[in-house]
């Protein structure tokens, strides 16, 4: 896997987590490291449990990731893009114990790429490197314009991330299918 795809993928998956931290940084005002500290760490977490996982299954599963890949990046990015246009849920409380948990719920979908980069043989560090820088950059930033970020602007950010996924899971079936080969 090439590093433009892992990081157009870890892209699209941060897309969320970007979302999550401008809510925490509209409740929790200046507090901005916890916030970043849970979004990246929840994330890089998850998408090396993934690895861990995907790196113990078994040979005859990969012939089917490309299958399984594409319909799940498909669908991970229009989900995305379906609740981008949903009414906006309420954002998180400022507690710890409240951000904690939407971090944990935002990075969950990175244990499903954590295993398909296992299963594409794609290094883990650069992986949860990729991860881990785009997560800090994008929560930092998040939290930090929680406050003047409007609800357009969360949701064009969804938008965008759903449409990343979805298109990373066309490019693994055309390539699956042998119409591209890039």
């Amino acid at each position: 896997m090439h590093i433009l795809e892992q990081f157009l993928l870890v892209l699209g998956l941060a897309m969320d987590g970007f979302t999550a931290s401008v809510c925490m940084g509209m409740a929790a005002g200046r507090r901005v490291w916890p916030i970043v500290a849970l979004e990246s760490g929840c994330h890089v977490a998850m998408l090396l449990t993934g690895y861990a996982l995907g790196a113990s299954l078994p040979d005859s599963l990969a012939a089917a990731y490309p299958w399984a890949a594409a319909l799940i990046l498909t669908g991970m990015g229009a989900n995305m893009v379906r609740l981008a246009r949903a009414p906006e849920e309420a954002c998180a409380g400022s507690g710890l114990g409240s951000m904690a948990a939407l971090a944990l719920a935002t990075s969950v979908d990175a244990m499903t790429v954590g295993a398909a980069f296992a299963l594409m043989e794609a290094s883990v560090w650069v992986a949860g490197g990729l991860m881990g820088a785009v997560m800090v950059t994008l929560s930092a930033v998040g939290s930090l314009c929680g406050s003047r970020v409007g609800l357009a602007r969360r949701r064009a950010a969804r938008t965008a991330g759903g449409v990343i996924l979805c298109l990373l899971g066309l490019k693994v079936f055309l390539n699956a299918l042998g119409v591209i080969s890039f």
